[in-house]
């Protein structure tokens, strides 16, 4: 699953994105608000995780503009301020939870696993997938297994996996490939293509359909 970090403290920052990677998250970065606000316009997250105090917009700025996007994305912001007024304004935008600073980076783990399971919850739907032919996709770890045995995939692969899971048996577009896998950056067709070959080389001959023009479909 893909997470949007907004942290200015650049060690801080770097530590908690490694500390997702670790856990099997794809983490995109940022120290400024400014920036972070052009990469939201041209990407889609599972989870974003704003500082409070950064440069440019500050995080209540960000939070509010990713609120009139989606309002049911989870958003967990971070800050050293404690006081009741900061906190209360978070909520009334639209946060969905808030850890003061310093915390617990398992904490942060738990208060992730907490928000995404709700979503799932929401969509009826489990961590864990069975996509038939004894295939299973483990949306919180990305992680596909063939009965007990797990195969490995490259971070676009588990990003396309996820996306297809997501929506599946319902038409993913070109489109939506584009924005979530490759975050709207330019790319050659040939990538895109390339990916969904070697992914269907993972899967059952017949899992992933081509809808040629338009994208691809997982059949479950």
């Amino acid at each position: 699953m893909k997470i949007f970090l907004l942290e200015d403290d650049f060690a801080l920052n770097k530590i908690i994105k490694q500390s997702l990677q670790n856990r099997g998250f794809y983490v995109d970065s940022f120290t400024d608000g400014y920036k972070a606000i052009e990469f939201i316009s041209n990407s889609k997250y599972d989870l974003y995780i704003l500082d409070l105090n950064v440069l440019g917009f500050d995080g209540h700025k960000v939070l509010e503009f990713i609120r009139n996007d989606d309002l049911n994305v989870p958003i967990i912001m971070i800050s050293a301020e404690i006081d009741i007024e900061n906190i209360k304004k978070s909520y009334t935008l639209g946060c969905n939870d808030y850890i003061k600073k310093p915390f617990d980076f398992e904490e942060l783990f738990l208060r992730i696993q907490y928000h995404l399971s709700h979503i799932k919850k929401d969509e009826n739907s489990d961590f864990i997938v069975d996509l038939g032919y004894d295939f299973s996709f483990n949306l919180m770890e990305q992680t596909l297994h063939k009965s007990k045995f797990e195969i490995e995939l490259t971070n676009k692969e588990k990003l396309l996996l996820t996306l297809l899971v997501k929506n599946i048996n319902n038409t993913v577009t070109n489109e939506m490939i584009h924005e979530y896998v490759w975050d709207s950056k330019e790319m050659e067709t040939v990538s895109m293509r390339t990916i969904v070959h070697k992914l269907k080389k993972k899967l059952k001959n017949g899992m992933i359909l081509n809808l040629r023009g338009v994208g691809y479909k997982l059949i479950k």
